[in-house]
């Protein structure tokens, strides 16, 4: 075993490290690692990391930093050295965690049910009744399947003796699962030797009881709506992707086969939800919710939400949808409950916790305000409640004002705080810097439903660790970084698919689900955004090239007009040769908007497509930039199935390709007299036409062969002429159940502009006015008419697709329906 990397690994006193027991040896489960080539010296260790690191960037797993100045979208940080845990170990730890989770369910049932609990003075009521968590519309529901929670985390932290305890419960929207599931695909490529060599149990079986989790629960509510014999619609709702997690929904979206939706995607009628789809609304039976639940429905909770759907909560009581975690699930999700869970184990479960738990204190308990100075001192201050807005405070680092500021916080509401002891956390060897140092670290453990009544741990988890030494709170916010969780056994675990085999019958389908309006909007705009950069760039290289000062360079007229179709675009160009730190600089918009228009679809994108277009940002060359968009392009071609969002992708490429065309004929086509023929070289190369034009004509060039092939052939696939066909057999196989046998408006006005440039005579067009300063007075009007009827062809399109919406009312019933 090699651990010169170790060398200067240094453990702060009376503290556990996961890696080196108190004799300083290494643990057996960290030892057989660090047998592996992976580990064999620091640069080795440093090659891996920098491979995870690559692959992190060109998967585009990322983060959402809120208020961070380098951006919203910070890359995931995963760290190469994965956390060691032995089999056996973490199967006591499975069976408390199972344990908990089972008595938060029963303990939600009873809330939201008969309140024992509160009767016979088990839980105070203030708990319940002050607790924002508590959704009073809510109570009396029962999801359709009896579960109430289907999913929950557990943040662990390892006490000084060794001893796993619990420090928080997630339950309402737990978050983290698709990143831990991400660090094991990025650790196990970048870490070939030691996985291998490892017996690492596998963490597919996780997902696949949640995924049945969720199919159970949503046959049950389609029985109960629709009838026993449909097959269920499952979404998963995001809040969008300005959330700190958004990557991890359209990544668990694409990994358990939902579609991505957003509120605005969803809506009720008559106590069901639909999918508003481009043909029609599509009943939905599940969904896997990510969006917190007093932000899900704008009419029985948070008012101001614009996130919800209106009515989802009297769909649920109707039992007519299955929402995972059902609302109200935040109830139990708090730090003033800890306190009270060994009493509502014995009470619900007739047993003891398995797993201790940090020592918590609720300040709404009589005298729990008594002497607060002295009671502050070595604890951290926590919400008592989920959703209240304040962060773990530390008293002991706060100065004097500020911590008798808290102090009067507390006394003026007690109920809102509890106290939780400071636990030094075990520190896990993490790579910074070139070295191994130890971090501090806290363990994020999942939880799901089963479908035989019981729970199913995940074989693995996400490890946080803290940005440096000393940290006082382990968050991704806060800068922290993760950790892969291998839990090490005796033999190899079998590999697990998350999809199983049926034995029933199937019905064969040709088509996917039918599109949301909201995601055809979004591919229609990626398709105009990718071609406007494609466009830009081959504006900005003909300038540059035009730019050089070369004496022979017979280009330099055509430089004013490449510039003003570049500030067309939003581009400006400053005077002279560009800077190419000028030109990237100018570039960032066009290539910035095609990226966040990706994002916003990335669940409808395979990944070699996301790699392509993630590459883009971080690239210094324009060659290589039309390069990779010209891969994005090829993808698309190859690969995308012939539905719905293939067609609207293709509109958005084939209407933009059209239209800044056309804007580039009107200023590079005008000049007639002797600039002309470097403006109309200037025009082929940015048309990508020259190999074809030369190939068609040897004597020079002629302006109406120029304006013929790049506008009126139709079998040159940059002319504005193709771009009208292909836009014209997109538009025909749209829905169009509301024209019947007529051809609808965006139809028609395709159908006008292919006609008026067939009818086209180019050699009269070509021809300048009685003046040359006038120009091509005929072209002119050619493009300036075809550009607004492109114009008016999209708010067409928007109209009748992306703003579709049926005619029935929002909701039909005035209040929750009671089940």
């Amino acid at each position: 075993m090699s651990t010169s990397f170790l060398a200067g690994y240094q453990v702060p006193a009376g503290t556990f490290d996961e890696m080196r027991g108190a004799d300083g040896t290494v643990r057996p489960s960290w030892a057989a690692l660090l047998e592996a080539p992976d580990f064999a010296s620091a640069e080795t260790v440093e090659s891996r990391w920098r491979l995870a690191e690559r692959l992190i960037r060109e998967n585009g797993v990322t983060y959402n930093v809120y208020g961070d100045p380098k951006g919203l979208a910070r890359p995931w940080p995963v760290d190469p050295l994965p956390v060691m845990v032995p089999a056996a170990e973490w199967r006591r730890i499975e069976a408390g965690l199972a344990q908990r989770a089972r008595l938060l369910d029963r303990l939600l049932a009873d809330l939201y049910g008969p309140q024992t609990v509160l009767r016979d003075g088990t839980l105070p009521p203030a708990l319940v009744f002050a607790n924002p968590g508590f959704l009073r519309p809510c109570h009396g529901m029962q999801p359709p399947d009896g579960v109430q929670l289907h999913l929950a985390a557990f943040d662990l932290g390892r006490r000084a003796d060794g001893t796993w305890i619990v420090l928080d419960d997630r339950t309402q929207a737990p978050s983290g699962a698709g990143y831990a599931l991400e660090n094991r695909m990025v650790l196990s490529r970048s870490l070939p030797d030691a996985f291998r060599a490892q017996p690492v149990e596998r963490v597919s079986i996780f997902f696949r009881t949640l995924r049945e989790t969720l199919a159970r629960a949503a046959a049950a509510a389609a029985a109960r709506s629709r009838g026993s014999s449909v097959e269920p619609r499952i979404v998963l709702l995001t809040p969008g992707p300005y959330n700190e997690t958004y990557f991890e929904h359209a990544y668990l979206a694409r990994y358990l086969g939902y579609p991505l939706v957003a509120g605005e995607d969803l809506t009720v009628r008559y106590d069901r939800v639909y999918l508003k789809t481009l043909g029609g609304l599509q009943p939905v039976d599940g969904i896997l919710r990510r969006l917190d639940e007093d932000f899900c429905d704008p009419l029985w909770l948070k008012s101001d939400s614009s996130l919800g759907v209106a009515g989802l909560v009297a769909a649920a009581r109707r039992g007519h949808v299955a929402i995972l975690n059902p609302l109200g699930s935040g109830l139990v999700e708090g730090a003033g409950l800890i306190p009270y869970l060994p009493a509502l184990a014995r009470r619900l479960l007739g047993e003891e916790l398995l797993l201790p738990q940090a020592e918590t204190r609720w300040f709404g308990m009589p005298g729990a305000t008594d002497d607060l100075d002295q009671a502050l001192v070595g604890q951290v201050v926590k919400p008592a409640f989920v959703g209240l807005d304040a962060s773990p405070i530390h008293p002991d680092h706060l100065d004097a004002d500020r911590r008798k500021a808290l102090i009067e916080r507390i006394k003026a509401a007690p109920h809102r705080w509890a106290l939780q002891r400071h636990l030094p956390l075990s520190t896990v060897p993490t790579w910074v810097d070139g070295q191994a140092v130890a971090r501090e670290l806290v363990l994020r453990a999942y939880v799901a439903a089963d479908r035989d009544g019981g729970h199913k741990v995940m074989p693995s988890g996400l490890g946080r660790v803290a940005p440096e030494a000393g940290r006082l709170m382990v968050s991704m916010q806060s800068g922290g970084g993760s950790k892969d969780v291998w839990i090490v056994g005796d033999r190899p675990s079998e590999h697990v698919s998350l999809w199983q085999a049926q034995p029933d019958a199937v019905e064969l389908k040709r088509h996917a689900a039918d599109l949301p309006s909201r995601v055809a909007d979004n591919l229609y705009w990626l398709g105009r955004y990718a071609e406007r950069a494609e466009i830009t760039i081959r504006l900005v290289r003909a300038a540059r090239q035009r730019s050089l000062p070369d004496l022979n360079n017979p280009g330099g007229p055509a430089v004013a007009p490449l510039r003003e179709c570049l500030a067309s675009l939003g581009f400006l160009l400053a005077e002279g040769p560009p800077q190419p730190a000028a030109i990237m600089a100018g570039l960032a918009q066009p290539i910035e908007a095609l990226h966040r228009s990706a994002t916003t679809v990335r669940d409808r994108l395979s990944m070699d497509t996301w790699r392509v277009l993630n590459a883009l940002p971080a690239l210094g060359e324009l060659d290589q930039m039309l390069q990779r968009l010209a891969a994005f392009n090829g993808l698309v071609m190859e690969n995308m199935t012939r539905g719905l969002g293939w067609r609207f992708l293709e509109i958005g490429r084939r209407l933009e390709r059209a239209y800044q065309t056309l804007s580039f004929v009107r200023v590079l086509g005008r000049a007639v007299g002797p600039t002309e023929p470097a403006l109309l070289e200037a025009l082929l190369e940015v048309a990508d036409s020259s190999m074809t034009y030369r190939a068609r004509y040897f004597m020079g060039l002629k302006p109406a062969g120029v304006f013929d092939l790049v506008l009126a052939d139709e079998a040159n696939p940059r002319a504005v002429a193709f771009q009208l066909n292909a836009i014209g057999e997109h538009i025909a196989a749209l829905p169009r159940e509301r024209h019947g046998v007529r051809a609808t408006p965006e139809a028609q006005a395709t159908a006008g502009m292919i006609a008026a440039l067939r009818r086209a005579d180019m050699v009269k067009i070509a021809r300048g006015g009685p003046d040359e300063a006038l120009g091509r007075p005929k072209l002119d009007k050619l493009c300036q008419s075809l550009t607004a009827d492109l114009a008016e062809t999209s708010d067409l399109l928007s109209e009748s697709y992306f703003k579709h919406a049926a005619a029935e009312p929002l909701i039909a019933t005035s209040q929750p329906a009671r089940a």
